[in-house]
């Protein structure tokens, strides 16, 4: 189910008409649909998160290469990035 779909839902569940039979169930589906709204949403921001992070740590991994390749020392690398030398080998993969 796709946000639009819950849009939708949500736009269809308001231009019925609401007897008072229909309330209790109406009041349910509206908070259901609701309910995956958030997940939705949330779910999105979670993955769009998680990809900045993943992105950050790539770049980081790539400055550390082209810096040694560079010629600086990988205790020179630590200092500037604030890092420990053993995190600048594990990120090369020595």
């Amino acid at each position: 189910m796709t946000e639009q779909d819950i849009l939708e839902a949500l736009e269809e569940w308001q231009n019925l008409s609401v007897d008072p039979e229909n309330r209790y169930a109406y009041e349910m589906r509206l908070k259901w649909l609701l309910d995956q709204l958030s997940n939705i949403r949330g779910s999105r921001e979670e993955g769009r998160q998680e990809g900045l992070k993943q992105g950050r740590e790539e770049g980081k991994n790539e400055t550390i290469r082209k810096m040694v390749e560079k010629g600086m020392s990988i205790t020179d690398v630590a200092h500037i990035l604030d890092m420990t030398e053993e995190e600048v080998r594990e990120r090369l993969g020595d």
